[in-house]
């Protein structure tokens, strides 16, 4: 049953990030993380911090999902809950992402195991900052814009991607913000939105990597 929600995971964050692994890095890294957000000059969020509360869903199976940020993105924890039960047996995962800048964290909750890495992330899903976007990128991102639409309140922009290894999905944009996605990945139909945007400073120990995690590099 992980297995199926390890594929969802991937499915859903395709185009999350770019690049390849680069082994543990120095343990001042965290302190470099605003110089790096100075050096990109590109926000992941149109907001400072926040809690991002949205749900995802894929093969019939839903995720709930709550992302705090701060430093505009910059930093993440993006936890992922999976509600399950077969034949009276809860089958629950609970999952952790932490990023601070390229830094990442994923972590089992439930098993008490993670991953630790580094890997460059790009700045959306569709790879490409919506705020300094052209005409002649778009073309060749394969990426059409569909226009302005309201979402919970707030002017986005409605995008459509296509490509030959099967995806064809609609994003709803605010900035850099992916408030929602529908269509395909991988031949698999995938949908999630955003419920909610809580213009609140997260709790700091939010982005806190946990003790008791026995990690691989």
């Amino acid at each position: 049953m992980k297995k199926v929600v390890s594929l969802l995971l991937v499915i859903l964050s395709l185009g999350s990030c770019s690049g390849e692994k680069k082994g543990k890095i120095s343990e001042d890294k965290e302190l470099q993380v605003e110089a790096l957000q100075a050096e990109r000059g590109n926000r992941r969020y149109p907001l400072e911090q926040g809690i991002i509360h949205s749900v995802s869903e894929a093969m019939g199976i839903e995720m709930e999902i709550v992302t705090y940020f701060d430093k505009w993105g910059e930093w993440e924890a993006i936890e992922t809950t999976v509600p399950m039960e077969i034949m009276g047996q809860d089958f629950t995962t609970h999952t952790l992402e932490i990023n601070k800048g390229d830094e990442h964290w994923k972590i089992d909750l439930d098993k008490k195991t993670g991953e630790h890495y580094t890997m460059e992330r790009i700045i959306n899903p569709l790879g490409v900052d919506v705020d300094k976007m052209s005409d002649a990128l778009l073309g060749k991102m394969n990426i059409e814009d569909l226009g302005e639409v309201e979402f919970l309140g707030y002017n986005c922009r409605k995008m459509r991607m296509k490509s030959d290894k099967g995806t064809n999905m609609d994003y709803v944009m605010w900035g850099n913000l992916m408030m929602s996605m529908e269509g395909e990945a991988m031949g698999i139909k995938t949908s999630s939105h955003v419920k909610s945007v809580d213009k609140t400073v997260p709790p700091k120990e939010k982005f806190e990597v946990p003790q008791d995690i026995q990690f691989t590099e």
